[in-house]
């Protein structure tokens, strides 16, 4: 008899442990310093561009009556589509380039990277992003025609290492034939 209400108590205990008891989902160890990136405002740059595997965003800290980002929904899914191919690892990288924008009509001039990510592959993309940015002029007077637009690019490896090896191993297949 004791030994039955031990057991019992000791079922009852057990499945209101398992009732109770949350199952955490793995967190992004990325998300705290992506979200401190675009919300810091202490930055010398005009624009912050943060791309993660699954979104584009760009905040603007300064100069909002002066000048804004036309919006490229389409422009952006691009870019994101390509650095979807480096997911290959976790990480997160970030540079800043500075643009020149001509004085009579607004139009992109030149791109400089400033401060490189340290992967070629994406201080290449930063710059063909930028090249497709265009911009509206609110007060009819370009300004500021020189400025810094830091970017903030979080790789999230999504395949397992055999799935990239099996990768690499077609492309090299691919070069060679």
């Amino acid at each position: 008899m004791f030994m039955r209400k031990y057991i019992l108590f000791i079922v009852v205990i057990t499945m209101i442990a398992c009732s109770t008891a949350t199952v955490k989902e793995k967190e992004d160890p990325f998300a705290q310093d992506n979200k401190k990136f675009l919300e810091e405002k202490s930055g010398t740059e005009l624009f912050r561009v943060l791309i993660t595997p699954d979104s584009y965003q760009v905040v603007q800290l300064k100069y909002h009556d002066k000048i804004t980002r036309n919006n490229d929904e389409s422009g952006d899914k691009y870019i994101l589509e390509e650095v979807a191919q480096y997911n290959q690892i976790d990480e997160a990288r970030e540079g800043i380039v500075t643009v020149w924008l001509f004085p009579d009509s607004g139009a992109i001039m030149k791109i400089r990277p400033t401060q490189l990510t340290f992967l070629v592959e994406l201080d290449n993309l930063i710059v063909q992003d930028l090249q497709r940015w265009t911009f509206s002029f609110p007060e009819k007077t370009i300004e500021p025609t020189k400025f810094d637009v830091k970017y903030r690019i979080v790789l999230r490896k999504k395949l397992s290492d055999e799935e990239i090896m099996q990768q690499i191993r077609e492309k090299i297949k691919d070069k060679t034939q």
